[in-house]
């Protein structure tokens, strides 16, 4: 097979969940609602603080990032920077990430948490300025947030799975965010969502490689979810290369619509921070446990344990991802590893 024989896949950016299109399909009201609440950093003014809300591969960070895009090209001087709670829970690790994607040299090594505070307020004096915070439910120092909510024409944009979010946050954090903009994302229809994947097959794959119908079983299968949508078009495109075949056939996309579910679970085990992996194991060593016998058995392993505010919450966050299954309520409340 030659290097680029029966080649499918036109541009392969295009196939991954995380590219940033130049337009945005669907979720057009929700954009207009994010964009007016950010506009009046364009007349020097405050914008209002923002929660994007809403079940996992919806677009709540594709759209928050390309309205943040957006408003660039309306105001050069304007500063952004987007945290995933995730990837860099720690007050240190958020502040570091901010001033890393405001293009600051700044070393890992030797450098205080209080010196990143600094710079930061030395930016937001000067210019207008957007934080996106994504999986705020993952914020390990809640400080932070209170930091950033005290700056001068900075917009806040905070996204978590939950609308409740705030409840499991300190009271001061909520009095601090108590004017912010409450905005849902709804899952996905199946029409939307085969838009969608029509949308990256035309700039991602090579005319007549899929069909609409084929893009629509996808759609109905993923369930509202386009991170898994994009992933199950991504891994049939790839498959149907290897088999040195011109069109994606009906039992590849089957095929591979299983291995997206994976990959997508796959991704989030490898975020979990230490706490979550030790909470995520106790759980599948047991099979079902009760909440206070989960959190017992976790202060029996892991250094520094936190809270049962703080597990409440990242453990609301692995059912959210699909990781775990939570059932009952209160005393009668049992975790489960996901089927």
């Amino acid at each position: 097979m030659g290097l680029n024989y029966n080649s499918i896949i036109e541009d392969a950016r295009v196939l991954s969940a995380d590219y940033l299109p130049n337009k945005m399909v669907h979720r057009d009201s929700e954009r207009q609602v994010i964009a007016n609440n950010l506009e009046p950093i364009l007349e020097d003014e405050q914008p209002i603080d923002m929660l994007i809300h809403g079940p996992p591969g919806t677009g709540k960070t594709a759209m928050a990032n390309y309205v943040v895009e957006e408003l660039h090209k309306h105001s050069p001087g304007l500063e952004s920077g987007s945290i995933d709670c995730f990837r860099n829970p720690s007050r240190f690790e958020a502040y570091y990430q901010l001033m890393t994607d405001m293009g600051e040299f700044v070393t890992r090594e030797g450098t205080a948490t209080e010196e990143l505070v600094d710079k930061l307020e030395q930016k937001a004096r000067k210019n207008p300025m957007v934080i996106v915070v994504d999986e705020i439910d993952q914020i390990r120092d809640e400080s932070f947030l209170y930091g950033i909510s005290r700056l001068n024409r900075v917009g806040v944009i905070m996204i978590s799975n939950r609308e409740t979010v705030f409840c499991q946050l300190d009271d001061s954090i909520r009095s601090c965010f108590s004017t912010r903009e409450d905005i849902r994302f709804e899952s996905y229809s199946v029409g939307e969502l085969t838009d969608i994947l029509a949308d990256r097959r035309e700039y991602g794959l090579k005319p007549g490689a899929a069909t609409r119908a084929q893009l629509e079983m996808v759609a109905e299968k993923s369930q509202g979810d386009a991170r898994v949508a994009i992933g199950a078009l991504r891994m049939a495109a790839r498959k149907a290369e290897r088999e040195d075949l011109e069109k994606i056939p009906d039992r590849i996309f089957e095929e591979s619509f299983s291995d997206a579910v994976q990959e997508n679970k796959s991704i989030s085990l490898e975020k979990l921070h230490d706490h979550q992996r030790i909470l995520y194991d106790i759980i599948k060593e047991e099979g079902e446990i009760h909440p206070g016998e989960l959190y017992e058995e976790y202060r029996t392993q892991a250094d520094d344990p936190r809270n049962d505010r703080t597990l409440r919450r990242y453990l609301n966050k692995m059912v959210d991802y699909g990781l775990i299954e939570s059932s009952g309520k209160k005393r009668g409340r049992k975790y489960s590893p996901a089927s």
